[in-house]
């Protein structure tokens, strides 16, 4: 009789959803636990998120949309996070990465071949390779990862000719800028003319600010475009030798997503350079 009710209880149990077995208080799934990936950055993960079933995989990120990955100091709680990691895809030379002594066989590192991935094109270069990456590790949901991919390229194209709509009702096309090289890619894709571009504040020379500054006023550069995560301010002396408009841009995804972001930097942009 004993026996009888504690198999009616396990049953009940069943049926209200009721785990009765060990957990490792990882979610699960109909087919087994939910596998932790982890990414370097706000591009990845958010590639990574468009292509990997959601049901199967859990994604976070290291370094947060507006901090420099070059000054960031890796948490506690980073590390923590790395190691129980079933998969850590990061960008090579990414230097917080290192601290994390996470390495071997689920690491997976991505040579951006010295592309700002920020730039449509190069977003969708991005995301046939991850898609490829990914199909490698794992071989089961190759096709699911393949048909996400179909739809998530569709998505930024759709998304970046609107964007690019956006710009030339703007009338924004063609105007000339001094920016931060980590923006010259994404600002030429939309349009503009970059005159010249510089590299983080700690590289910059004074003789490489009056050079940039000849050049601005020679061929009457309309703004100075600086990069959040490598130095908001590393061009805001050039801008105020000029007399032009300082604009600072971010270089990673926010919350809101990549179009988004992506949108949010040509508003930033139309906002200045209309008034």
């Amino acid at each position: 009789m004993c026996r009888r009710f504690i198999l009616l209880g396990l049953v009940l149990l069943a049926y209200l959803g009721v785990s009765v077995g060990p957990s490792d208080g990882a979610p699960a799934s109909r087919t087994g636990k939910v596998r932790a990936v982890v990414a370097s950055d706000t591009i990845l993960s958010g590639m990574i998120a468009s292509l990997l079933p959601p049901q199967r995989y859990s994604i976070d990120t290291v370094l947060p949309p507006g901090q420099c990955p070059g000054h960031y100091d890796v948490k506690p709680s980073d590390i923590e996070k790395i190691r129980k990691a079933d998969l850590i895809v990061s960008f090579q030379g990414m230097p917080f990465m290192k601290a994390t002594g996470e390495g071997g066989q689920k690491l997976l590192l991505v040579n951006a071949e010295d592309r700002n991935w920020m730039a449509p094109k190069a977003y969708l270069l991005g995301l046939n390779l991850l898609s490829e990456k990914l199909s490698e590790r794992f071989p089961k949901d190759r096709n699911r990862i393949l048909g996400s991919r179909e739809k998530a390229v569709r998505e930024v194209r759709e998304g970046a000719s609107s964007l690019l709509q956006r710009i030339k009702r703007a009338g924004l096309g063609g105007k000339p800028l001094i920016a931060s090289s980590m923006q010259k890619e994404p600002l030429e894709w939309m349009g503009f003319r970059v005159l010249g571009a510089y590299g983080r504040p700690e590289a910059m020379s004074p003789r490489e600010v009056v050079r940039l500054t000849k050049i601005g006023r020679e061929q009457q550069a309309v703004a100075v475009v600086d990069n959040l995560q490598s130095g908001p301010d590393a061009g805001k002396g050039i801008a105020e030798a000029l007399g032009i408009p300082h604009v600072v841009l971010t270089n990673f995804p926010s919350e809101q997503g990549y179009l988004a972001t992506l949108g949010g930097n040509i508003d930033t942009l139309a906002a200045v350079l209309n008034r």
